[in-house]
């Protein structure tokens, strides 16, 4: 497979407006979406930073690749996952404490320094893990290759990728610095929201630039495409609604307006998010195969939905070396409705009726608006 080497040239002196209100998509269904460069990190061998804001779509058991640098010395000189599992820099495993939730909005940011000796973790703005390293070591900045949306198993720039870590999500606003950002920085940076302009005051110090990922001289891989971000019109903490670009179709759409809505009603929706279901028709292959899943479940009333019953219905329904696809399949059980709980009569029952009242709203599109709209009107007390 070919792959793009980036010019020489990193950052981009003028700022582009309109890139401060965009973010990268990646839909992380296998190991064809990516962005592969190969900057001159020699900037970065006393200092550096990474920052941007994440978005997961995926549930905290899968590990989604964000961005990882590797040296043919050294696996991870830079590795992020979208679950903060991995938060690496200059070979600092950082022993973070946060796991950030799904589907909102949440920033990173990434220090060390030589003189410091130390890697820090800031999740929205406050540190959250940190890591000393011992010694002389130097950020690795030879025979690299950084990468964008996958765990990258060689330093060369080719597409050889670990296929249980491919990122399905939304980031933006990533930069690399050349310098160690100071925690006030870093708390600034967070408080200023996702739609600011607070990086341009670090121009100076920014050293692979958001402005240059999003460039068309920065090729994309596979599914990956930007997308405009909803910005309010001020904010001190992150956004959480969904960044969506429309386009023409014939398919019915879905109207709803703010809602105050149940977290437990709402956690038993959350399974129409799974690629299986998310953005596809209401017709009769996408209600079946949610009356499987409730039928598969039915089998273990009485039982609890511990780790071992996963790995059991794992088992019986993906094939031997199942993939992370068929794993994602059944990565409804993580949300608070089912995890831990006991499966009883009443729960299959519950998910019949939810089933039954989504059949109601045939080919409309399983998107945003319309799971809004079972959560504003089917979300009550007794549900």
């Amino acid at each position: 497979m070919i792959v793009f080497k980036l010019p020489l040239l990193i950052s981009l002196i003028t700022t582009v407006q309109s890139h401060s209100k965009q973010a990268l998509k990646f839909h992380g269904y296998d190991t064809s979406s990516y962005i592969m460069i190969d900057p001159d990190m020699s900037p970065l061998e006393e200092a550096a930073s990474v920052c941007m804001w994440i978005k997961k779509l995926t549930y905290d058991h899968h590990t989604g690749t964000i961005i990882h640098y590797r040296t043919a010395r050294l696996p991870d000189v830079i590795t992020i996952s979208d679950n903060l599992r991995m938060a690496v820099l200059v070979y600092g495993h950082t022993s973070n404490t946060v796991r950030p939730a799904m589907l909102e909005w949440y920033h990173v940011c990434l220090t060390w320094s030589h003189d410091t000796q130390r890697v820090v973790v800031y999740h929205n703005g406050v540190e959250t893990g940190s890591k000393t390293i011992p010694g002389d070591w130097k950020f690795i900045v030879k025979d690299g290759s950084l990468v964008l949306g996958q765990y990258h198993r060689t330093s060369l720039m080719q597409a050889y990728f670990s296929p249980r870590h491919p990122f399905k999500g939304e980031i933006t606003k990533l930069n690399i610095l050349k310098r160690e950002l100071s925690a006030k920085e870093v708390d600034e940076m967070f408080i200023s929201g996702i739609c600011s302009d607070y990086e341009n005051s670090l121009q100076d110090d920014i050293h692979l630039s958001w402005e240059t990922l999003l460039s068309d001289e920065t090729e994309k891989h596979g599914n990956v495409r930007p997308i405009d971000l909803s910005c309010p019109d001020h904010t001190h903490e992150p956004t959480k609604e969904k960044a969506t670009t429309a386009g023409p179709t014939t398919k019915k759409s879905t109207t709803v307006g703010p809602t105050e809505e149940s977290t437990g009603c709402a956690d038993r929706w959350a399974i129409l998010r799974l690629p299986d279901f998310y953005n596809k028709e209401v017709e009769t292959g996408v209600l079946q195969d949610l009356e499987n899943k409730t039928h598969s479940l039915e089998v273990f009333i009485g039982y609890e939905i511990t780790d071992d019953l996963k790995a059991l219905l794992l088992i019986q329904h993906c094939d031997t070396d199942y993939s992370d696809n068929c794993e994602q399949d059944w990565a409804f059980l993580y949300t608070p409705f089912f995890q831990n709980q006991k499966v009883t009569a009443d729960m299959i029952k519950e998910m019949r009726r939810k089933w039954k009242l989504l059949a109601e709203f045939s080919d409309h599109v399983i998107d945003d608006a319309l799971i809004a709209h079972l959560k504003k009107h089917h979300c009550t007390t007794e549900s």
